[in-house]
């Protein structure tokens, strides 16, 4: 009986195993919209929380949903209007851009031919092919990944109507998934969740808002120095601190492309907003804003992005520190778990 029994569920899961991969698109989709909603229901919750204190859990959830939903419409009214018309400046801007590329180039030929050093004609056209090549790809670059963002937008239509549902009755489901499992895995898994859950909320959380005031401080820098689409390159730099050590590199060779056209000195002057504020983020955003739990060595994270990225090219990247944060939890679970029992084991032996 027990084989038989074996043989079905084995014929059962293999059977829902092709359904999944004839229907994988599909599954995919389905899988992104309750990610999402998840998201939206864990940046809800706080404000969950703070409505549930006098209202229903029902009443509360929409709530809570509806205000992050307003505040989220209230952002793109206000700030998509002037990304698009400084993006539009700044492609306007390429060719200026690229002419004062070339005559920095020049100088710096120039200079390096007083003291005795001579640049080959091919190694010149080679410079000055790749720095168009970089220009006049820079910014359709920028627009297809607005555009793309944009597209993705249509991810998130349902994402508000799941995150109802899943903070009106994340206790219920909390209650039903906890008895697919065996009563004495369920103290483990209890404990385990609530470790991913403080790892995985308090990381996002520090990263949202360091991201929100590195954007903030940068687009504010880059407006005193005059420096043509603050609001965009600071918009750049806060997306670009979501990824640790590289995106601030990458955002900042691209500040400095952007303010090239506007001067020498404004390209300095930017550079110092750029240093000033990631010295700003790293000795008093992130110490105040990350607890000591979510941090994790450099060498760590540059080997996590280096394989997420691998594995899963921007999604990876992002998804990395997340996913070994997870690991970490469930790592110290084991360990605690492993302890306990053995503590329990010698106590038991000593009373003997």
């Amino acid at each position: 009986m027990q084989s038989r029994f074996r043989v079905k569920q084995l014929a059962i899961v293999a059977i829902s195993a092709l359904l999944v991969w004839f229907a994988r698109r599909l599954v995919w989709q389905a899988a992104v919209q309750l990610f999402c909603g998840l998201l939206v229901a864990l940046t809800a919750l706080p404000m969950m929380k703070l409505y549930e204190r006098k209202l229903s859990p029902g009443l509360a959830a929409s709530l809570a949903v509806t205000t992050l939903s307003a505040l989220g419409i209230l952002l793109l009214l206000v700030f998509v209007p002037a990304l698009m018309k400084q993006g539009r400046q700044l492609i306007a801007l390429l060719p200026q851009m690229y002419e004062q590329a070339g005559t920095y180039m020049r100088r710096g030929e120039e200079w390096l031919l007083s003291n005795g050093i001579t640049i080959h004609e091919e190694m010149r056209e080679s410079l000055l092919g790749r720095g168009k090549q970089l220009l006049s790809n820079a910014a359709p670059a920028m627009l297809a990944w607005a555009q793309g963002v944009a597209g993705g937008l249509s991810k998130w239509l349902l994402a508000p109507v799941f995150a109802y549902y899943f903070l009106r009755d994340r206790k219920r489901i909390g209650e039903w998934l906890l008895l697919l499992l065996p009563v004495e895995k369920r103290s483990v898994t209890i404990r385990l969740l609530r470790e991913i859950r403080r790892e995985i909320s308090g990381y996002l959380r520090g990263q949202l808002l360091i991201s929100l005031a590195v954007g903030l401080l940068t687009a504010a820098g880059l407006l005193i120095c005059g420096v043509p689409a603050w609001l965009l390159l600071g918009f750049l730099m806060g997306i670009f601190e979501l990824i640790p050590y590289i995106g601030p590199f990458v955002g900042g060779v691209i500040v400095l492309l952007f303010s090239l056209q506007a001067g020498l000195n404004r390209m300095l002057w930017a550079l110092g907003v750029v240093i000033l504020v990631q010295q700003v983020e790293g000795s008093m955003l992130s110490p105040q804003m990350m607890s000591d739990a979510t941090r994790l060595h450099p060498v760590t994270v540059l080997l996590c992005l280096m394989l997420g990225g691998a594995a899963g090219g921007v999604a990876g990247i992002l998804l990395a520190v997340p996913l070994v944060l997870c690991i970490r939890a469930g790592l110290r679970v084991f360990s605690l778990s492993r302890t306990e029992h053995m503590h329990a084991f010698l106590s038991k032996e000593r009373e003997r």
